[in-house]
């Protein structure tokens, strides 16, 4: 309901935005026009129609620039979130069209009118938004263009549901009334109610009605399938509520099934489009590191040989993601049978919950060591990243055992990928409690994007240099 409107006004929003781009380049034409002769602006600027590719090319960049930095996402709030993208905007709009210039070998442009003009590019669009935001707003509270909901339920879904409607007025919603569903009790009534059920047709017949939101219990629906096939019948819009179970972490979102209604809940990211950029990425940058780095796999796997007797490589089972199995590929950093000895040290092992970790493992090679201490022996899992078993950035895949002594809420780890490192390799690795890692895991999963791969791939590398945490 709020995305729809939402996306109406992103397309409003999107036209006003290239009015914007057009009106900012002409504003920073005669603004650098002005400062001609003052030092480092001594250059005279060509007529501005000269400049009317450059315009065009300037659109461009700008609509994929505003897309990339997620302006056109339906229902955003929070005047810091809109601070953030206008800095984004303007740091890649720069960032793209310097090198454009530089590609395109488009000499005769003045550097600093593209500078100027990223700089004011984000000041209007922010004016075009605001103003609009304000007038749709003003709209909606003088009563034009009203769109009349009637809610069915009076708990607390029902209070949710009016309240986030009255955040939006710039969307015109106007709420009829509730009507009783006569399953809470009146301690659990939150609402004025207009009615009952048994009314519900005289209230669609005599009040304006464009969309009835159902919002009662699970238990109700049966008892109250007449009235929204009366709906059906009269071509009133229906919306339910989809909770139908009661949810702490998971989403909910509509589905079709080959013309069969579905309602999906996800615990996990739901950005389809960004998943498959991490999945592509994912391919594209292992194949690559596997090439740059097969002198280094040499390297690695002589040195190996030479420390100790036993294969270069090491295979262990872990659990992939919703318990798939496969083989972690690591080069082997301890002795030879390794595993086997697990049982008669586990007295000494330093880390709480399922998981062994010594700091001075007296399995580990004069090599293996420094693998560690480096993170070279993570080298492999290029292959497991490459085989689609893996991802750059997940969370680290147990092993079956451990999986086996996973309390519920810690078995949602598996719901993703799991990758070569994640927040728990930038936070201390080996230093920090299992608890606290599941909860790392449990912050990756709920608050997952592209940018915070990037971030943890950044952190990765410095914590990597330093040797941080490792053993």
């Amino acid at each position: 309901m709020l995305k729809e409107k939402g996306r109406q006004l992103s397309w409003l929003f999107f036209i006003g935005d290239i009015i914007a781009v057009v009106v900012s380049f002409i504003t920073a034409y005669f603004g650098r026009q002005s400062i001609t002769g003052i030092p480092p602006f001594n250059a005279p600027l060509f007529p501005l129609l000269e400049y009317m590719p450059l315009l065009a090319l300037l659109i461009l960049v700008s609509i994929c620039v505003f897309f990339f930095s997620g302006m056109y996402q339906p229902v955003r709030t929070g005047y810091l979130r809109a601070i953030v993208d206008m800095i984004k905007v303007s740091i890649l709009g720069i960032v793209i069209s310097f090198a454009l210039a530089f590609c395109l070998k488009l000499g005769y442009i003045a550097r600093s009118l593209l500078l100027l003009f990223w700089v004011i590019v984000p000041i209007f669009i922010s004016i075009f938004r605001i103003g609009g935001r304000n007038f749709f707003r003003l709209l909606g509270l003088k009563g034009y263009n009203h769109h009349n909901i009637l809610i069915v339920g009076c708990g607390e879904m029902a209070e949710k549901v009016a309240a986030a409607l009255k955040q939006h007025p710039e969307f015109g919603f106007r709420i009829v009334g509730f009507i009783d569903d006569g399953v809470n009790n009146k301690e659990m009534k939150r609402v004025t109610t207009m009615s009952t059920p048994d009314d519900f047709p005289q209230i669609l017949h005599n009040y304006i009605i464009d969309e009835v939101v159902f919002a009662v219990p699970f238990e109700a629906y049966e008892r109250l399938s007449d009235i929204i096939k009366l709906c059906e019948i009269e071509g009133v819009r229906v919306r339910i509520v989809a909770d139908l179970f009661k949810r702490t972490l998971a989403h909910a979102r509509a589905d079709d099934l080959d013309g069969i209604p579905l309602v999906t809940l996800e615990s996990g990211p739901t950005q389809e489009a960004a998943l498959v950029i991490k999945k592509i990425g994912d391919i594209i940058i292992s194949s690559l590191a596997l090439i740059l780095l097969a002198p280094v796999f040499l390297i690695i796997a002589i040195t190996i040989k030479i420390d100790s007797p036993g294969h270069v490589l090491f295979a262990q089972e872990r659990v992939g993601q919703n318990g798939r199995r496969f083989n972690l590929l690591k080069f082997r950093s301890m002795i030879k049978d390794a595993e086997k000895m697990v049982k008669d040290l586990q007295d000494i092992n330093e880390v709480e919950g399922p998981v062994f970790k010594i700091e001075n493992d007296p399995r580990i090679t004069k090599v293996g060591r420094f693998l560690r201490k480096t993170s070279l022996d993570e080298l492999p899992q290029l292959i497991n990243v490459l085989k689609g078993e893996m991802s750059l950035v997940g969370p680290r895949p147990p092993l079956p055992n451990e999986v086996s002594e996973y309390k519920n809420w810690q078995r949602r780890r598996l719901s993703m990928k799991p990758g070569i490192t994640c927040i728990w390799q930038v936070s201390g690795r080996s230093t920090v409690s299992f608890d606290r890692w599941m909860e790392m895991d449990m912050e990756y999963i709920d608050n997952w994007s592209l940018w915070l791969d990037i971030k943890i791939l950044f952190k990765t590398t410095l914590v990597v240099f330093y040797g941080k945490g490792a053993y």
